[in-house]
């Protein structure tokens, strides 16, 4: 499995509104475009927005060993099904 996806077709309202859903969870995503977010278990993400392309660019940083990627994933694609392309 990839350790980065991209997701496209996220316009800044959609992106605001991913926020909120993931706060509504109990995730909290810092301020800006380029921020670190942690998840649960230990989990780490890196997401990047490029505003211009309307991407956003998550990639795994740190995860436990008995967590594989693609139970990650499948969590991440989920979050973003609704404002993606």
């Amino acid at each position: 499995m990839p350790d980065c996806k991209k997701y496209g077709g996220i316009n800044r309202s959609e992106l605001v509104n991913l926020r909120k859903d993931l706060a509504s969870e109990g995730i909290v995503v810092p301020e800006g475009d380029d921020v670190e977010v942690q998840g649960p278990f230990g989990v780490k993400l890196q997401a990047t927005y490029d505003e211009p392309k309307e991407t956003l660019k998550i990639s795994i940083v740190k995860k436990p060993f008995y967590i594989p990627e693609s139970e990650i994933w499948k969590i991440v694609d989920a979050g973003t099904a609704p404002y993606a392309d």
